[in-house]
Order: structure tokens, then C-alpha cells, then sequence
């Protein structure tokens, strides 16, 4: 357990070191500009193109693996908002957004850098595809039933939704580094020394940079309390989605021990910033969105390690 804690520990510890600097410098978010842009748009993806163009190309078009996590995380996202909407009542939109809140992972800034580091470099091929369709999936899910919920007291245009839906989804940084690394991977395409070795600077400073980011938002965000519909969202998160994950990984054929690893702690990953995103943008759900990103988050630093530690023990086959 030890090593586990001197493993884990780092990267909890630079999520502090983001939330000291929010609490001791009072920058504001527009201070986070730059170093999300450097993030977004350099470092992961360059992470993430250089481990994807290197695995077999066979590994890629896994697609029983794909079914199963993307399964998982709408399962979870259906739960949670029917539970949110059936007992206690909220709204359409609110329990969308409670549902989003309860099933999207910080599977980019957390979960791309945690798995390479727990489990090495051929972990980067299963957390980027869980985070591609992730993502994908909860841009449409949310956009879809908040629409629907604003559609019955105005026209809804659907044809501009599907189109925007469309756009966030194939402009995505990591989505274009994913689908780029692929390319290069039936290609059997290697950079050359220069921009080799630049993405490889970059692919080192996206797990510090991206934690300290991570620390730094969430230090920003408000505190609220904890309503009630806060309980089915943490407890979704943080412990039902990741047995939901090992459940349904399992059944894969041939799933390779590693991929199911990988697929439990990347379910098993805090509620992501975008939960909060996606509840500004449709004016809904904002402070228990911040507050779920907050709790959430507090809860993984002892949950992850318990975790790894359950996976290299043996404890979790």
C-alpha cells in the first residue's frame, strides 16, 4: 500500500498545489487561459498522438471494448437522471444536467496522465478510446435532452443542435489526436527527430500541467452545500460507475487485463470540469455541478489509491 501512496500521492498533490494557488493568488479564471490552451490544444493531444500512432493498429478498431465503457457511461448518465427526476422531482433539464454530473469523468486533464503513470505507456490506448466516445457520447446526451427539455416552451432548432453537437465533437483537440495517431498507426508512420522529440516535451509536461489545472478550477469553484440530489450523483460517480465498468468489461471476449483496469479507473475518475461547462451553457444545475466537481474530487484522493491499490494486490482480477 505504501507504494501505491508514494505513486498517487504525487498527482494528489498537485491538484492541492492548484487549489493553494487559487486560494493564495487571486488571478481569476481568465488567469487559466493560457495554460488550458497549452493543454487542450499541445500537450494532451501530443500525449495522446504519440501512444495511439505507436500501438498495433488491431488494438484500435476494438470495438466490443468500446461498446462496453461507452454502455457503462450512458447507463449511468440514465440512471442518475431518473432517480433525479422521479425522486426528487426536478426538472428535465436539471436532472439532465445531474446525470451528467453523476456519469462524465475527468477522464482528460486526470484520467490520460493517471493511467499512463499506474499502469505505463500501453495504458494510454484504452483511456484515450474510453475518452473519445466518452465525450462524444455525453456532448450528445446532454445537448439532446436539454434541448428537449427547452423545446417544450420554445422552438427548438434542431437542425443548429445536431450541427454544434457535430462540431464539439469532431473539433476536439484529443478527438483529432486520437483520430490522427490512428492514421498514423495503419500508416506505421513515425515522427521525425525534431517534432519527435517536441512532442515528446510536450507529452511530459500534460500530467503536471493538466493536475495543477485541475486543482486551480476546482479551487475556484464554490462551495454550495449538499442537496439531496447531490447523494445519487457522488455515489454514482465515485463507487456504482466503476463496478458497473468491471461488470461489463468482464464480459468482453479477450479483454486483455490491462484494458479492464484501465476502463474501472477511468469510471472511477471525479466528476469533469465540463460537467460544470455544459451546466452554464444551459443554465441549469451550475452550483451542484461546481459542488459535485469539488466533492467528487475530495473523495478520489482516497478512492483511486484504494483502487490501485485493490488492482495490484490482486484484490481486483
Amino acid at each position: 500500500m505504501t507504494e501505491i501512496l508514494n505513486l498517487a500521492m504525487p498527482f494528489f498533490g498537485l491538484i492541492l498545489l492548484g487549489v493553494i494557488a487559487s486560494r493564495r493568488w487571486n488571478v481569476g479564471e481568465h488567469g487559466l487561459a493560457w495554460l488550458n490552451i497549452f493543454l487542450v490544444y499541445f500537450a494532451l493531444p501530443s500525449l495522446i498522438f504519440l501512444v495511439v500512432a505507436a500501438a498495433p493498429f488491431e488494438q484500435l478498431v476494438n470495438w466490443p471494448f468500446v461498446s462496453a465503457t461507452a454502455g457503462v457511461t450512458l447507463a449511468a448518465f440514465v440512471i442518475v437522471t431518473l432517480v433525479s427526476r422521479w425522486l426528487f422531482g426536478t426538472t428535465l433539464k436539471e436532472a439532465t444536467l445531474q446525470g451528467t454530473s453523476g456519469s462524465y469523468g475527468n477522464v482528460g486533464y486526470m484520467g490520460l496522465p493517471l493511467a499512463v503513470s499506474f499502469f505505463g505507456p500501453e495504458a494510454a490506448v484504452p483511456a484515450a478510446l474510453v475518452f473519445c466516445f466518452d465525450c462524444a457520447g455525453q456532448f450528445i446526451f446532454t445537448a439532446f435532452l436539454a434541448t428537449l427539455a427547452h423545446e417544450r416552451n420554445e422552438e427548438a432548432h434542431w437542425g443548429e443542435v445536431a450541427w454544434r453537437i457535430v462540431k464539439q465533437v469532431v473539433s476536439h483537440p484529443f478527438i483529432v489526436a486520437t483520430a490522427v495517431g490512428v492514421l498514423a498507426s495503419y500508416l506505421e508512420f513515425r515522427a521525425p527527430g525534431a517534432l519527435a522529440t517536441t512532442l515528446d516535451m510536450l507529452m511530459r509536461a500534460a500530467g503536471p500541467t493538466a493536475l495543477f489545472a485541475l486543482g486551480v478550477t476546482v479551487g475556484m469553484r464554490r462551495f454550495e452545500g449538499v442537496g439531496p440530489p447531490l447523494v445519487p450523483v457522488t455515489v454514482m460517480k465515485v463507487l456504482v460507475q466503476p463496478a458497473m465498468a468491471y461488470v461489463a468489461v468482464s464480459m468482453v471476449p479477450g479483454v486483455q487485463p490491462l484494458w479492464l483496469h484501465v476502463a474501472v479507473m477511468m469510471a472511477a475518475l471525479p466528476t469533469a470540469s465540463n460537467a460544470f461547462i455544459l451546466a452554464t451553457q444551459y443554465k441549469s444545475y451550475v452550483e451542484g455541478a461546481s459542488t459535485a466537481v469539488i466533492v467528487t474530487t475530495a473523495l478520489s484522493a482516497v478512492t483511486i489509491p484504494l483502487l490501485i491499490y485493490a488492482i495490484k494486490a490482486g484484490l481486483l482480477p
